[in-house]
């Protein structure tokens, strides 16, 4: 087997960098030189600018989702590419009123619609939405995670 069909990760410029334990993006060969799998870790909300969290769910679903499309133009892919979905929301945030809503109805899901409409022409790939009792930090409310094909 050559190089070239195994796969390769690497973090993207323009995304804080993980833990060392991980990089945020991996392309892997499907048919080496046609057709490419591109998986990404789950990104947050992290705000780059100022290395904190904003307090709600939609607006750390808003930075995640430009990271997103960061790592897929790493990968030469776009929003359009994306093939599969998964969204976890933290379902016990200290807030009461958000507390008492289903995790999707926390607002992630209408910015899901608007940068899918403004970047990938409405197109609506399979998702899975996943309540959990924390993610990697304790300001973290919300993760997105994807997984992309692209053809060369």
């Amino acid at each position: 087997m050559t190089e070239d069909t195994k796969p390769r990760t690497f973090n993207p410029e323009g995304v804080p960098l993980p833990p060392p334990t991980y990089n945020h993006l991996c392309i892997t060969p499907l048919i080496p030189g046609s057709v490419d799998l591109v998986t990404l870790a789950g990104l947050t909300g992290i705000d780059a600018s100022s290395s904190t969290n904003p307090k709600a769910v939609p607006e750390q679903a808003r930075i995640a989702y430009q990271k997103i499309k960061i790592c897929l133009a790493a990968a030469n892919a776009t929003p359009r590419d994306i093939v599969q979905v998964r969204h976890y929301i933290v379902k016990v945030t200290g807030n009461p009123e958000v507390d008492k809503l289903d995790v999707v109805e926390r607002g992630w899901g209408e910015a899901w619609i608007e940068f899918m409409d403004s970047e990938a022409e409405g197109h609506r790939p399979p998702d899975t939405v996943v309540g959990v009792a924390c993610l990697a930090t304790k300001d973290i409310l919300y993760e997105c995670e994807v997984w992309a094909v692209v053809r060369k």
